[in-house]
């Protein structure tokens, strides 16, 4: 077996691999040999074909495998063991390889490959970091929902200002809260009592249409234009919560830990509660803000011919004339491969199966359990975290959104930071380009991103409310719609199957 590597053009070269036939000659026969100890040969027992019949039937197709896997394997050891690091997979080089399967004798393979560009990346650049602060309405709901958690459940005979309605709807079950419904629909059903029917038009009793959708149970759809929705709606049941009063027993209840126990340290809670949640959205800016600033400064050199190669290669669908259209979309997602490559190795980045496992232990403390004790509910815990394991999918992407957060630390880390603080609006008004009240640096680390939990989760723990879904920090992409060719090194292809 000969290996020969040349340097073709740039950063691109060219790998010849000779495989003779004394190379691959004893594995095939090994190869046959075991196919004819199980092979079903009409008119002979299993084992007792003869070899030659063994050769005639199997010997193209196990050649084709051995030679193959040989190739691959001596492929990749020759750049592992040169520590050469390249860009996207090596490609087939069709017209200097010689494979012939049909007259197996010498083989030769000739594949090209890219070595991954070096950069430097300068951080002497600013990157705002915006923290949206609870404001006193938010913190007021807030409480208000708990009060409503932990108040007193009653049924009155009439309909109020702030009850929850069980209704039939053209003979369907429904429900709606009168909070819901504009003012000539609060007029339509206070004083109302169970069994009363009330003929209205949906449509003009809602203060939001998608409220029309929900009592219809039909929010997948649109409603139809000029359509009232007229319909008689049938008192089934009405139900009032009387919210709980900001006392000793609410404190214990909603919080059994006594970690708090008055008004003040309540509103500080819910406030950082608040802030946390939003925090997502503001850790996504930053992270979509440093991946800009990074990909319009940092400087890579691309062996563009290659790349485009491979993906005309690749991809089906591709054209050159549509790849020309669509390449600085796929050169710009390579470059963000690379950066973030970069970073990860740079800074001995690293994710383990304890950070993951931690991580879901306690998104389900934070989000199901807040109110117990650890150990009190451990079974309990494992057995979900287990669960949630299982799933290749959702773990692979606690690996990526931890790698994120760890990204997102070293962005942090070595970024010139600008923080700034405001409400909700003034983070709008901000992502949209308006000017917003600097505040002085403060930095701090950002929080694992949450995934939404087990429905069997929601179920132990009904006391508890789960925090709205997050997502990744959004990176830099092709054009949608359009595949994109990964920056990292997988198996080659090699020639088609002997049949």
């Amino acid at each position: 077996m000969n290996i020969k590597n040349e340097k073709v053009n740039g950063d691109v070269q060219e790998l010849t691999i000779e495989i003779t036939k004394e190379d691959y000659a004893g594995k095939v026969e090994t190869a046959l040999k075991k196919y004819r100890r199980t092979a079903q040969v009409p008119g002979f027992r299993v084992g007792n074909a003869p070899m030659a019949m063994i050769k005639k039937m199997y010997e193209k197709s196990v050649t084709y495998d051995e030679v193959n896997n040989m190739m691959s394997q001596e492929l990749y050891k020759y750049l592992s063991d040169n520590k050469i690091d390249i860009m996207l997979e090596p490609i087939p080089v069709e017209d200097k390889s010689k494979v012939d399967f049909d007259n197996p004798d010498n083989f030769v393979f000739v594949y090209e490959y890219a070595l991954q560009p070096q950069f430097d990346i300068d951080f002497n650049k600013q990157v705002t970091n915006f923290k949206i602060t609870a404001s006193q309405e938010e913190i007021n709901n807030l409480i208000d929902q708990m009060q409503r958690r932990y108040g007193e459940y009653t049924s009155p005979e009439e309909v109020g200002e702030d009850d929850y309605i069980s209704a039939k709807i053209d003979d369907k079950d429904s429900f709606f809260f009168t909070k819901e419904l504009n003012e000539e629909g609060r007029k339509a059903f206070t004083g109302k009592k169970v069994n009363d029917t009330v003929h209205v038009a949906l449509r003009k009793i809602f203060e939001d249409e998608k409220n029309v959708l929900k009592v219809l149970k039909i929010m997948d759809q649109q409603l139809e234009e000029g359509n009232q929705y007229e319909y008689d709606v049938t008192i089934s049941s009405i139900g009032r919560i009387t919210p709980a009063e900001l006392n000793e027993d609410f404190f214990k209840k909603a919080y059994p830990d006594g970690n708090i126990t008055t008004k003040e340290q309540l509103e500080k809670s819910c406030a950082e509660q608040i802030e946390k949640q939003w925090k997502d959205y503001t850790d996504r800016q930053f992270m979509n803000d440093a991946i800009g600033v990074l990909l319009d400064n940092v400087n890579i050199s691309f062996p563009d011919e290659f790349i485009k190669r491979y993906i005309l290669l690749t991809q089906k669908d591709m054209t050159a004339e549509k790849l020309e259209e669509k390449y600085a979309d796929y050169q710009k997602s390579f470059k963000w491969q690379l950066i973030e490559n970069k970073l990860v190795k740079d800074n001995n980045l690293n994710v383990s199966q304890d950070d993951v496992k931690n991580y879901v232990r306690n998104f389900f403390m934070t989000n199901y359990f807040s109110n117990f004790k650890e150990e009190d509910i451990k079974d309990r815990l494992d057995s979900l975290v287990n669960d949630a394991l299982k799933k290749k999918e959702d773990v692979k992407n606690i690996y990526d959104q931890l790698y994120d957060v760890k990204i997102m630390d070293v962005l942090r880390k070595n970024f010139i930071i600008v923080e700034k603080s405001g409400s909700y609006e003034d983070f709008i008004a901000f992502t949209s380009g308006k000017e917003v009240e600097e505040k002085p640096a403060a930095k701090k680390k950002a929080p694992a991103k949450a995934k939404k939990a087990e429905e069997k989760a929601e179920e132990a723990s009904a006391e508890a409310e789960a925090k709205p879904k997050k997502t990744r920090a959004k990176k830099a992409e092709a054009t949608e719609g359009e595949e994109k060719p990964k920056a990292k090194t997988t198996r080659a292809k090699t020639t088609k199957k002997a049949e």
